[in-house]
């Protein structure tokens, strides 16, 4: 999967599981960027500098995957599953 195969927009459930697929096949951090962006609210903004500010920032997949969880697009139990696919395919390239 590449940049190329993600939604420009995600409103749908549909879209928010292409974005968990892309998150799962190890698509490069950096193009999670403008989803992250798009969908972070002003209140978001606040937490995520208050954890920056304390050394506990999520990388850009698990904040894709917490954003598309609170906005109903998609369940916790999906974004583990992605995540630890994400994991397992690192460790995997890494072995």
């Amino acid at each position: 999967m590449s940049y190329s195969d993600l939604p420009a927009l995600v409103t749908r459930r549909e879209d928010a599981l292409t974005l968990l697929d892309a998150v799962a096949s190890g698509v490069d951090e950096g193009e999670f960027a403008p989803f992250v962006r798009a969908l972070t609210t002003p209140e978001d903004e606040q937490a995520v500098a208050i954890m920056r500010g304390s050394a506990n920032e999520m990388s850009p997949p698990v904040h894709l995957g917490a954003l598309l969880a609170a906005a109903g697009l998609v369940t916790n139990d999906e974004v583990f599953q992605a995540l630890d696919a994400r994991r397992a395919r690192a460790k995997g390239a890494v072995a």
